[in-house]
């Protein structure tokens, strides 16, 4: 084992940081030293701060081209740092989505502002979004003061100015002493190219190329699961940072969040998402746009991990939520956190516990566990070798020429289940994708193969090209006239 393999996931060490101690009883050091990948570190930062409801997210979309930020007219929609990539001519930068700065002092409140806080820090140019139409407010003169404290380019950018001339202005953001200040409608895309001829002179030296080889391309790790299920815990630890918003108060993450990391000399792009309850206990439209985006992560997921609470291990949702995962064919690991809870372990309590949620989850048969502690980092690597394992096997390509062999040995070695006292015969099978992997079969039925031959057919691909833990995508079509012919 080389000393990479030893060290865990890779992050850089942030001034201030130290690690555990070592002694007896300490939390083990799981996670140490430097990242990379293609939305990385080497790209400047730009961020946006600003009071709630300015448009921040509406900006951060406009930008980036997404729809990655929900937005809302609910105030503190955005929580924790969302980031996106932005290239122009001259290269890339990364742009930052913040949480609004209020005057409140709640938990929720304050953890915002410490994220918040982490953005400026990292940042070479901020932008301050304010409200043109509401004009200058006390959190905006706050949050300016303590700006004017920050030795780095800030451009004050006046939002939602649409149908109003420059001159219409609120006298009162001059106060500001600014040396840069534009107006614009981020929803309407007013005043944009302006914001980006500032950025791009404020960035002037500093600009960096991402690296976009296929081969650096980050694994994208979703991780799903009930709210208070430990997700934003687990980045934290995978990352060793606070990263994403940790709370007991259900809900606190809401975007999507985004965060990368080498593990291994492979590059991981982990997504904390939001919790996801049953729909009758979702209060509200901002926990319906933050499921809707959770469920999107999926979708664009590489490869799922869903974390199950073992401290409460019986609930119905989990089922609910790994069958999003299976609708949308994305390999899954079946993550058992707060492992450490779990009392009077014995030598079989892993195996039954694994065997009771399997009948559960009927549909993740072939799906992996691995049972961690979040907390203390016990095993939490083991999910990135896992997913590391299972997205090589979900982007497999097999040759026509192996598939027809394959078929011939089927043939030859099994019995294929009949239906409707039918037997299903196999020309050929070609595979089309991968990620997941679809196979086309010709058949000699234009009927859709019955779900015990499907079955039959999905488990011997299986078997014999090691797709073990991956959805496969089987689709059965008759032989073409000409096929017929031929």
């Amino acid at each position: 084992m080389t000393e990479e393999q030893k060290s865990g996931p890779q992050r850089p060490k942030q001034s201030g940081q130290s690690g555990p101690s070592g002694a007896k009883g300490a939390r083990r050091n799981y996670f140490k030293t430097s990242l990379s990948g293609i939305e990385d570190r080497e790209l400047p930062v730009v961020a946006v701060i600003g009071q709630p409801n300015v448009g921040k997210s509406t900006l951060f979309n406009r930008l980036t081209r997404s729809r990655r930020a929900i937005i809302d007219p609910t105030p503190g929609m955005t929580r924790d740092r969302l980031y996106g990539t932005i290239t122009r001519d001259n290269g890339s930068f990364r742009l930052v989505d913040t949480g609004g700065i209020e005057e409140r002092s709640d938990l929720i409140a304050e953890m915002i502002k410490n994220q918040t806080h982490q953005a400026i820090e990292e940042a070479e140019v901020i932008v301050f979004l304010v409200d043109g139409r509401a004009g200058l407010s006390a959190a905006d003169t706050e949050i300016g003061q303590a700006l004017r404290m920050v030795s780095k380019p800030i451009i004050l950018f006046v939002n939602k100015m649409e149908g109003r001339a420059p001159e219409d202005i609120d006298t009162d953001f001059f106060r500001f002493g600014f040396n840069e200040m534009l107006t614009g409608t981020a929803a309407h895309g007013e005043g944009i190219d302006n914001l980006l001829e500032a950025i791009d002179r404020h960035l002037e030296g500093k600009w960096r190329k991402p690296r976009q080889s296929a081969e650096e391309r980050p694994v994208r790790l979703a991780i799903i699961g009930r709210p208070n299920a430990g997700k934003s815990s687990l980045v934290n630890k995978m990352l060793n940072e606070e990263r994403v918003m940790v709370s007991d108060i259900a809900g606190t993450t809401r975007d999507p969040i985004d965060s990368y990391l080498n593990y291994k000399k492979k590059t991981f792009c982990l997504v904390d998402t939001a919790g996801i309850r049953k729909r009758g206990r979702i209060q509200g439209s901002q926990e319906s746009l933050s499921v809707l985006m959770a469920k999107r992560q999926v979708e664009d997921a590489d490869v799922i991990a869903l974390l199950i609470d073992a401290s409460a291990p019986e609930a119905a949702q989990d089922a609910a939520i790994a069958g999003i995962a299976n609708k949308a064919f994305k390999p899954v690991i079946v993550v058992v956190n707060k492992w450490d809870l779990v009392e009077d372990k014995e030598t079989n309590t892993v195996k039954r516990f694994e065997e009771r949620i399997r009948r559960r989850l009927k549909f993740l048969e072939t799906s992996p566990f691995v049972f961690i502690s979040a907390l203390t980092g016990q095993r939490v690597t083991r999910i990135l070798d896992l997913a590391t394992e299972l997205h090589e096997r979900a982007s497999r390509r097999v040759t026509t020429g192996v598939l027809n062999r394959f078929v011939e040995d089927v043939k030859t070695k099994y019995r294929v289940p009949r239906a409707k006292g039918r037997h299903l015969k196999i020309f050929y099978m070609t595979q089309v994708e991968s990620s997941p992997p679809t196979f086309v079969a010709v058949v000699n039925t234009k009927e859709e193969l019955h779900f015990t031959q499907e079955r039959f057919l999905i488990n011997r691909i299986r078997d014999a090209f090691e797709l073990e833990g991956v959805p496969i995508r089987l689709i059965a079509k008759p032989r073409s006239a000409k096929e017929r012919e031929d």
